[in-house]
């Protein structure tokens, strides 16, 4: 995949609109095993390689056909050469693995450790299914380069249950090929605007749909940031922490009218049955002008033959409360609490592994080497995002930072979603708060901001709400 220039634009515009936000989770098919990595010279030599006196073990991880690419296999062979005592038994678990752990932990049939979301992370503690990680964190060299904003997500009575792995947010896309030919000139702002540029993307034919939102599954996925943007919630949290539904908020009552005007209009996909998938197969075709989108899914789209010059990411179009409210989501690597210390030992050599340094670098060298770059946050103080996009002919951003706002106390009060902007590439005028201000090197003694979206939210609040994709 060869970006063009006008795509380099969009994406470096994209890394400036993020720095932390997210999204969701599936469920699918029961489990099949995975097809066999091939063999590399490097694995076949560790077959006559010691293995220390350790005993041979057998690992357990879920993947998923989404994940079960070339890159990953040859990553994983290579793991299983410089550590031949552990064995990898990879089984393909569609949808969101990390969704269905918990039940599968129960049942018995949890694998060893997985990849799940960081909104799952809450129940995953408070059930005591994940292995606290202080005594391999302690011993790791690389503990220090792990971002603490992130990995303090994840702490408990002074125990770590998990690895950040990667952080997306959940934006909003639209299609700049339908925009231009139904001659919108802008991104919609407001709710409003999203409706009016529909009706002029929309085919009538039932051809192009104008706007996409989740109607078959995981309704509550989308339909809750349009309450958020009204100005509400679908939960409410009491003093006592139990959890009370707001179903009659008025913000709610205000998304679900949107939804039925979305619906009157004729703006929607005529098949109410469009799963998840399905959308993304229609974005990708041209066949949906907008939706909301996380910014992974840059990836999936270019995969199912999307032109990236016509893709625009922006910030969620404003509800009646003024807003431009999102979510935050990541994944993040965890142990299974209840599998044997000898499988936990084994967990803990294959994340470390798969998080260090070297593997993410080569991860994200080999999406760049495909023109496959997303503007997500690498949760590590020595490596950015904009280090890759330098391989694609971008220019690294030196606003690409990181903010004191993201503590051990900010988490447990307050998560605003932070975003370094540079208004040389900021694609609309967004509200700027009075501090948090740094000099841009673009533009010498012009002065620039850290924008907060307005989600402030406690962590337990998103885990309740949010998905994992």
């Amino acid at each position: 995949m060869k970006l063009s220039k006008r795509f380099g634009a969009f994406l470096l515009a994209a890394v400036m609109l993020v720095s932390v936000l997210a999204a969701c989770g599936k469920q699918e098919p029961a489990p099949t095993e995975a097809p066999a990595a091939q063999p590399t010279e490097a694995q076949a030599a560790a077959t006559e390689a010691p293995t220390e006196g350790k005993e041979p073990v057998e690992l357990t991880l879920w993947t998923t056909s989404r994940n079960s690419d070339e890159f990953t296999a040859e990553r994983q062979a290579e793991f299983e050469a410089t550590h031949p005592w552990i064995k990898l038994n990879l089984v393909v678990k569609e949808g969101d693995p990390g969704n269905e752990f918990y039940q599968a932990v129960a049942a018995g049939t949890a694998p060893d450790c997985i990849n799940g979301s960081f909104t799952m992370m809450d129940k995953y503690i408070s059930a005591g299914i994940v292995a606290p990680l202080n005594e391999y964190l302690d011993k790791w060299d690389e503990t220090e380069q792990l971002d603490k904003s992130y990995l303090d997500m994840f702490k408990r009575d002074g125990n770590y249950y998990g690895i950040p792995y990667q952080v997306m947010p959940m934006l909003f896309a639209y299609n700049k090929a339908l925009f231009e030919a139904a001659g919108v000139t802008e991104a919609p702002k407001t709710w409003d605007e999203a409706l009016e540029a529909a009706k002029k993307v929309n085919s009538g034919d039932g051809q192009v749909a104008g706007y996409a939102t989740l109607a078959a599954e995981w309704t509550e996925w989308f339909f809750q940031y349009y309450v958020w943007q009204a100005g509400g919630d679908l939960t409410k949290q009491n003093e006592d922490g139990t959890v009370e539904l707001t179903f009659t908020d008025p913000a709610v009552i205000e998304a679900a009218k949107y939804y039925q005007k979305l619906s009157a209009e004729g703006v929607l996909p005529s098949d109410r049955t469009l799963k998840f998938g399905d959308l993304l197969d229609n974005f990708a075709r041209g066949k949906i002008g907008m939706m909301p989108f996380a910014v992974d899914w840059v990836i999936d789209v270019a995969n199912k033959g999307m032109d990236l010059d016509d893709l625009g990411l922006i910030l969620p179009p404003a509800g009646p409360s003024g807003k431009s409210a999102t979510a935050i989501a990541g994944d993040c690597w965890v142990i299974n609490a209840n599998t044997s210390k000898e499988k936990q030992d084994a967990a803990w050599e294959y994340i470390s592994f798969i998080t260090s340094k070297e593997e993410r670098a080569l991860y994200y060298e080999n999406l760049a080497s495909k023109g496959a770059i997303a503007p997500v946050t690498i949760p590590r103080t020595d490596m950015s995002i904009t280090d890759f996009c330098l391989k694609i002919g971008l220019p690294s951003c030196p606003l690409l930072v990181r903010s004191a706002a993201w503590s051990s106390t900010a988490r447990l009060t307050s998560v605003p979603m932070l975003t370094a902007l540079c208004r040389r590439f900021c694609p609309a005028p967004m509200q700027i708060p009075r501090r948090n201000s740094l000099m841009c090197r673009h533009r010498p003694r012009r002065k620039f901001w850290l924008l907060s979206t307005k989600l402030t939210r406690s962590n337990a609040e998103q885990n309740r709400q949010n998905r994992q994709i």
